[in-house]
């Protein structure tokens, strides 16, 4: 099986729409404003992750291919399971960065029209690109929003041609769950309407967020619960997880992972059932829990439970399964936190 991968670059470079918008930024307010408040900023919806610069280029793609669990980033003797924690997580926040970032971008420019509770921006044309791209926010109910990334093979004139990349729900500052909303990024859509842009891209990235009233959708918004569902296409790839994110104020935080995906390294076997329960300090230094079950997990004993710990350097500290999965490693007294 030819090794499949969740790949955003190109998707960036096809929304980076910063240079088709007319004049700079916004600096005052205009009739866009209450509908700006709907759509969170990039950064305030980003997994959390106990490294501390998450900007590292292991995390380039989500690679949803078979045999992801065994990938250590960067090849170097870091922990496993902080290793799949992390390129996991970071694929989410590419595809997010890429592509909430640019709706972002795009709403903090003047509006191309204000009517009847609907703010659009564009259309948006590249000269190199076979895409047009709009971006409406509808007004639902009293600050209440729905809003929609399009797009549109470029030669085409008529809206009824206008797919949905991008579509979500969120609340202004006026509403009691500013903060709260949710988006969904269609991934199959993106590679129809560019198949050279995103041939490797499939499923969808649906992102469940929960930050605080007083911070709303800005940038920075600490606790702050990010629950991101990740589904390609079974056809194309037939891994599939669910992530829960937790930040906190204190720089500590904890991922709860639920995966269908292969855990052997030889990337061609059965898939398991994965949970992982991954939690960290400030300083990086954290644990996860990990049970595997199904797929190549003998039927005696069914299931497997392992633990790994790292320190601050994110080198794995110690290692131990119920079964002799792995060879055990390091000394349980160096673990950060105890069992759940």
């Amino acid at each position: 099986m030819s090794q499949r991968s969740f790949t955003v670059g190109s998707f960036a470079a096809c929304l980076l729409v910063t240079s088709l918008l007319p004049g700079c930024l916004l600096q005052k307010q205009d009739d866009g404003e209450e509908f700006r408040e709907a759509v969170p900023q990039r950064e305030a919806v980003m997994l959390a992750g106990p490294e501390t610069d998450a900007a590292d280029a292991d995390t380039a793609s989500i690679q949803t291919s078979r045999g992801a669990l065994a990938a250590r980033p960067l090849g170097g003797p870091y922990a496993k399971w902080y290793g799949f924690t992390r390129v996991v997580r970071g694929g989410v926040n590419m595809v997010t960065a890429a592509v909430l970032g640019s709706a972002w971008v795009i709403v903090h420019s003047e509006p191309s029209s204000v009517v009847d509770g609907e703010a659009t921006w564009g259309p948006y044309t590249d000269a190199l690109e076979p895409v047009t791209y709009r971006f409406r926010v509808t007004r639902v109910a009293q600050a209440s929003y729905d809003y929609v990334l399009e797009g549109r093979p470029k030669a085409s004139r008529s809206d009824d041609d206008y797919r949905a990349v991008l579509r979500g729900h969120g609340f202004g500052k006026r509403h009691a769950s500013h903060g709260e909303g949710e988006f969904t990024i269609d991934l199959d859509v993106a590679r129809e309407l560019d198949p050279f842009g995103h041939q490797n891209d499939s499923g969808t990235v649906h992102i469940v967020h929960h930050l605080p009233h007083d911070i709303g959708q800005g940038g920075g918004a600490l606790p702050r619960q990010i629950v991101a569902e990740v589904t390609p296409d079974p056809a194309v790839n037939p891994e599939s997880f669910t992530v829960t994110s937790d930040a906190n104020l204190d720089g500590t935080g904890s991922l709860h992972v639920t995966a269908v995906a292969d855990v052997d390294d030889a990337k061609m076997t059965q898939l398991e059932d994965v949970v992982i329960d991954s939690r960290w300090r400030a300083d990086g230094a954290g644990r996860a829990d990990i049970v595997i079950a199904g797929g190549d997990i003998p039927a005696d004993p069914g299931t497997v439970a392992a633990v790994e710990c790292w320190g601050d350097d994110f080198k794995r500290s110690y290692y131990a399964d119920s079964i002799s999965f792995e060879p055990s490693e390091g000394d349980a007294a160096a673990c950060v936190y105890d069992a759940l």
